[in-house]
């Protein structure tokens, strides 16, 4: 670009316009802001060029010549002599002469035409005789043009605050010769002001550090106004704010302070501190607020992006919270997915306090981005637990269920030491750059507590924004961790009444070995109808029982206690099974609104005889197996109808003798019927487990069973088990 000590930019020139270039180029040219020549080669007998004709210049161009001079048709070398002296018209005579393009710098001195300034040049031959001639200004304005374009482009491509920030203090304060300087940054949707990049040599990077914008400094005066100040000497500013005095040294000689505003919006101010004398002219007072200003642009596109990243990451978190908190209804494992969904899409920590049953605050869940620094904070809050009646922290946001939001880490934590130990550990390990903390409420009461954490040095701090979304998860969390307890409760009281509805304790059989285990389906809150008994009914005479209620649930239960305890009762009257089950069948029939039937096995042992007598009746329940001492296995008893269908079930009594070693075997069908995918573990499972077990003791053979049954599938069993053995002595 060309500045003029003589002449105006864009002055029609004489005797040139632009069709009168080659090519039709002179609207092209007249829009640039170098000079731009097209001059004629003048050429010695023997064809070399040794001047050159001047034919066209651009406005620009024509800046640059005394008023009154029409210096077209003239030759170059006496027009501008100086080219001759700084050697750039020999290099208009090579390009000429070899159609190489050259370029080359010199510093113009020749004051009568442009100003002295430095300045770059660029020769091209255009056809066989022409020569176009481009000069661009170096001088300190379009220096700072082409910073600010640079600067421009920069920012363009920034996508993040910090790297706004980095371009600020690391590209354009060097570029301006600001030996130091600082960005002040309002915090979004709330009152406080960060200090977010320091430009100095001489010290390490800095943190970013709250800022008071009422303290009585220039950063705090412009942040909290929007008026810019210039001080072209220390004791200009000194006067201004003698309390700001100590803060500078020698390298601050020069000051300058803008604000950053987007429409008449201003969030911040960045200062410029020199350490020679500038007067801050009119022109670099516009140069330095026109840097500032791209960068209150861009910094309002990033944090405009950054917000809608934030919700999108934070719509997304909600979304895999409902998923996780749904996937478990254990409150340990409920935390865990809690805390795991939140880092570190969220923020890099994460712990969760709930109240036990003394009252206090409970560490329930904790994780952190860094394994080393979540170590670190576990130890720290075992060491220091938090407590009810701190001043802060998280026992102050379970004792008044309001949210604390702390960006002012160093002075909170020593507020909330409770002893130098306490202080020494917190400033240590100084876990965060700020944290949020949310209460965690189930009707009405505070059942705990969900602090966020950002991790030093995090350039995004936890704001006003952020806490409806902290407390819809605290929200979602409570109602998840209720929903859990619920659950575990409902599992207690399932297993309570479960156990009622079996045998406490197996009794001592003389003569046989007796085992049995009931193992419940995946649904732990449901009583299930599956049953075993072991009574005496003789001297040495024992009713063994087993059988399936259809469904699970109250009803299912009620039934399961009328067919166990009708089954009893009946034993005490009646020999004959058959008759048992019969008795059993009539019950079921009675309590008719119950809908529901049931299969049943019903034996009686008699070990007074010698083999052993068993006398045995089904109603529509799976064949009992027996495994005699040699290892072979039968099927014993004979198919009856399910009870409490028809009045008159068809059901037979069958006997059988047990020698000693037999071991008898009666389960329900919740055994046969596990399923691994699309197989099932049948009764050839069961005679496995038999053969495997071929000598061993009834408790031996039941658990083997029941491990077989527990590992056939990749999941839990789906349905209640019931076992039942008897091996004579």
């Amino acid at each position: 670009m060309v500045t003029s000590g003589h002449g105006a930019a864009g002055a029609s020139p004489p005797g040139a316009t632009p069709r009168d270039t080659p090519g039709g180029l002179g609207e092209v040219f007249e829009c640039l802001p170098d000079a731009v020549t097209v001059s004629v080669a003048v050429r010695d007998a023997a064809g070399a060029a040794v001047d050159m004709r001047l034919e066209y210049m651009n406005a620009a161009a024509w800046a640059g010549q005394p008023d009154g001079v029409a210096p077209l048709g003239g030759l170059c070398s006496e027009l501008w002599p100086q080219m001759v002296q700084n050697g750039s018209f020999a290099a208009c005579m090579r390009v000429l002469d070899t159609g190489r393009a050259e370029q080359g710098t010199f510093h113009w001195t020749q004051a009568s035409t442009y100003r002295a300034a430095d300045y770059e040049y660029h020769a091209t031959r255009v056809g066989a005789d022409r020569l176009l001639w481009v000069l661009r200004d170096h001088s300190e304005r379009v220096l700072r043009a082409e910073l600010l374009a640079q600067v421009t482009a920069a920012l363009a491509a920034a996508g993040t605050l910090v790297s706004v920030m980095e371009i600020l203090t690391g590209q354009i304060m060097p570029a301006t010769g600001a030996t130091a300087g600082a960005a002040v940054l309002d915090e979004p949707c709330s009152d406080q002001y960060t200090v977010r990049h320091i430009h100095d040599g001489t010290r390490e990077p800095q943190l970013p550090a709250p800022f008071s914008v009422t303290a009585p400094y220039p950063m705090a005066h412009t942040a909290r106004t929007g008026r810019p100040l210039f001080f072209a000497d220390p004791a200009e500013r000194t006067r201004a704010f003698p309390e700001a005095a100590p803060f500078f040294d020698g390298r601050h000689h020069s000051t300058a302070v803008l604000p950053l505003a987007v429409e008449a919006r201003h969030f911040g101010a960045v200062s410029f501190h020199f350490d020679v004398r500038h007067d801050f002219t009119d022109s670099e007072r516009g140069f330095l607020n026109a840097l500032v200003g791209q960068c209150a642009q861009a910094i309002e596109r990033t944090r405009l992006h950054q917000e809608a990243a934030d919700k999108q990451a934070q719509l997304e978190a909600l979304a895999e919270v409902s998923t996780v908190l749904a996937a478990s209804l254990d409150p340990g494992a409920t935390f865990d997915n809690m805390v795991a969904a939140v880092v570190p899409r969220i923020a890099d920590g994460c712990l969760i306090h709930v109240v036990d049953r003394t009252g206090q605050p409970t560490l329930a869940a904790l994780a952190h981005r860094d394994p080393a620094q979540q170590e670190a904070l576990r130890a720290l809050l075992d060491a220091f637990p938090p407590r009810l009646d701190a001043e802060g922290g998280v026992g102050a946001v379970i004792r008044t269920g309001r949210h604390e939001l702390v960006t002012d880490v160093s002075r909170t934590l020593d507020r909330l030491a409770r002893t130098p130990e306490h202080r020494s550990a917190l400033h240590e390990l100084m876990p965060a750059a700020s944290w949020l903390a949310v209460p965690m409420t189930q009707s009405g009461s505070v059942i705990g507590a969900m602090v966020l954490i950002q991790a030093p040095p995090a350039q995004t701090l936890f704001t006003e924004r952020d806490i409806p979304f902290a407390q819809e998860l605290a929200r979602r969390a409570a109602q998840a961790v209720a929903r859990a307890r619920r659950f575990t409760l409902q599992s207690e009281v399932a297993h309570y009444l479960q156990q009622s509805l079996l045998p406490p304790d197996l009794p001592d059989m003389p003569g046989a070995d007796v085992a049995a285990c009931y193992h419940p389906g995946d649904s732990g809150t449901l009583v299930g109808g599956d049953f075993y008994d072991v009574a005496r009914t003789g001297p040495a005479r024992w009713a063994l029982a087993i059988g399936d209620v259809c469904g699970k649930g109250p009803e299912a239960a009620a039934l399961t206690g009328l067919v166990r305890h009708t089954a009893r009762a009946a034993g005490r009257w009646h020999t004959d099974p058959r008759s048992v089950l019969l008795a059993v069948n009539s019950a079921i029939l009675d309590d008719r609104p119950t809908q529901r039937f049931c299969t049943a096995a019903y034996a009686e042992l008699d070990l007074s005889a010698s083999p052993a007598q068993l006398r045995l009746a089904l109603g529509g329940h799976p064949h009992p197996l027996l495994r005699r001492a040699d290892g072979t296995i039968a099927r014993l008893g004979r198919a009856g109808t399910f009870l409490g269908v028809v009045e008159d079930p068809a059901l037979h009594t069958t006997e059988h003798e047990l020698h000693p070693g037999d071991l008898l075997l009666l389960y329900t069908d919740g055994v046969t019927e596990r399923r691994s995918g699309a197989d099932m573990l049948g009764e050839e499972g069961v005679r496995d487990v038999l053969t495997r077990t071929r000598r061993a003791p009834a408790a031996d053979t039941v658990a083997a069973l029941e491990n077989a049954i527990v590992t056939y599938g990749p999941t839990p069993p789906g349905d209640d088990i019931a076992i039942l053995a008897v091996r004579i002595t």
